[in-house]
This record gives structure tokens, sequence and C-alpha cells, in this order.
């Protein structure tokens, strides 16, 4: 499925994989709003005036998913303006580094590894992500990590499955960072390799293929019952689950 970028993805020069949640139809004929939630990269570098203009779309939380080193190494760059909320929240916190992941599977990982043991090993931050969206005040919300694919992704997958948008629009727009962050891909790529990781490990790390999201959410579906159910069980209940559908569809 091709879907169309110019009313998603936020045209800021040298910011790259970062796009809102809105204009997708659910299944019951509704459509999520516009510049209501957005996902992302850690807006490393921005210029004032692409600043001002993700401000002037109402954006009035952050949450950032990475660690506190890559937190210190690169700051969220309105994580200090007092016009936003600013929430960290280390999703991964606790899952074994990627690198050490590869080396356990080697010659059979992708990401989808990581993404299923981030769902089975990091519920409680995944749960806290979504109190805190659920529970943010008026306007929109931005989360990210660094590059906006990995932990960003699992967060847009749940909530836009929470949403009610079909299966094949949340493996799609998964695999928008394909496309639209592939400058920033480069830039990593040349980090991920001198770690010591193979050219072929590098591209396993960076891809988000399709296959990769639809076979977490057929995890989801074997282990928990689907998206939804897995929000349960973690703690985000019928009321929140509609007050974070509301935040879209609202």
């Amino acid at each position: 499925m091709t879907l169309t970028l110019d009313t998603r993805a936020l045209p800021y020069p040298g910011i790259h994989n970062i796009r809102c949640l809105g204009g997708y139809t659910t299944e019951t004929g509704t459509v999520t709003r516009m510049d209501a939630i957005w996902r992302g990269c850690a807006l490393t570098g921005i210029e004032a005036e692409h600043r001002e203009d993700l401000l002037s779309r109402g954006l009035a939380t952050i949450i950032d998913l990475r660690r506190a080193d890559e937190i210190e190494a690169a700051p969220n760059p309105l994580a200090d303006d007092p016009r936003v909320i600013y929430v960290n929240i280390p999703l991964f916190d606790g899952l074994a580094p990627i690198d050490r992941m590869a080396e356990e599977v080697d010659g059979q990982f992708n990401m989808g590894i990581r993404y299923v043991r981030a769902l089975d090993e990091c519920k409680d931050n995944m749960a806290r992500v979504m109190r805190t969206i659920a529970a943010a005040g008026p306007g929109g919300v931005y989360f990210h990590c660094t590059a906006g694919k990995d932990r960003t992704g699992l967060i847009a997958a749940l909530l836009l499955s929470n949403a009610g948008i079909p299966r094949e629009v949340v493996v799609a727009e998964y695999a928008l960072t394909a496309r639209l962050g592939a400058s920033l891909m480069d830039e990593l790529r040349v980090a991920i390799q001198a770690r010591g990781n193979t050219a072929e490990r590098t591209e396993q790390i960076l891809a988000s293929a399709p296959e990769t999201m639809t076979r977490v959410l057929g995890h989801l579906d074997t282990t928990y019952g689907g998206p939804v159910a897995y929000l349960d069980l973690i703690g985000i209940d019928a009321p929140m689950r509609a007050a974070l559908a509301a935040r879209l569809v609202g």
C-alpha cells in the first residue's frame, strides 16, 4: 500500500522522519486528526523557525523515549521550552543492547526480534507512555526516540491499532521510515559500523521493512490476543484506551 506523504510529513530541512498520525481512515469510517499526535526523531539541529512552526501547530507535550546517555549526547532542543511539557520515559530500559541481541541470533537477526522482546520485557514503560499520552493536557503530543523508527514505531503501531486503523495501514505507516528517514539512516550507518557491526547487520538494524511490523502484530495476536488486548494486559483499561483513541479521532 502506498500512502500519500505530503499531508503527514513535516518539511523541516535537516530534520528527517517526523510526521503526524493524522489522515488515516479507521475501520468505522472516521479519520484521524491532523496535528494531534506526531512521531519522529530527536529534532537535533532543528532551526528556530521550524521549532516555532511545530509549536504553532499546537505542540504541547513531548515524550522522549531515549535513555539518559542518548539524551545527554543529543538533548531535545525543545526540552526546556516553557511552552511544552517534556517527559522522559526510556522505553527500552532494561532491554539488552541491540548489538548483543544481534550477536545472540547471529545470522537470523531482524528488528522484529527486538520489538517482540520489547513488548514482552518492557511492559511497564509501554504502559507509562500510553498513560502519559492519555492524560496529556490540551494540544498536540510528540513522541520520539533517536531516529523515530524503533521505539517510536512500536508506540505508533499500538496507538493506531487502538484507534481502529486497519492493520495494513499500520504496517505501511511503520514502513514510511524507509523513505522519510533515509538521510538520517545514512548518518546512523556510520556510527553502527564503527561499533564493529558488519555491513549486513547494520542494514538489518536500520531496516523498517513492512514484514517486520507484520511479524510484531502477529506476535501480539498469538501471545496476547491482539494489540488492544495487550494494552489491557499492561493496565491500559477501556476508559484509558478510549481516551487514547479520542486524541486521534475525537
